[in-house]
């Protein structure tokens, strides 16, 4: 009985997970788009990478979720899967 709600478990879990993916985009400069602040006197600085995380809920199809990503990625961005994050 343990494993029959064990394996229930799990197959809800991975059903009830939303696919999602992280991107990134670099600059000209070859270096990832960063969060920035500045102060009053024009000092700036930054926060580690802008992260876009875009999942397949906020689209009403795999299919246009598929060419939003390939479009994204067609335009520089490097997108991988967020499952383990």
């Amino acid at each position: 009985m343990k494993k029959i709600l064990f394996m229930a478990a799990l197959a809800f879990m991975f059903s009830a997970c939303s696919k999602c993916v992280e991107c990134t985009q670099e600059d000209f400069n070859g270096r990832n788009y960063e969060y920035a602040t500045s102060d009053q006197n024009g000092n700036v600085e930054t926060y580690g990478d802008r992260i876009d995380e875009v999942c397949s809920d906020n689209f009403e199809s795999k299919k246009d979720f598929n060419e939003y990503i390939e479009e994204m990625e067609d335009q520089g961005a490097e997108c991988k899967s967020d499952f383990w994050n």
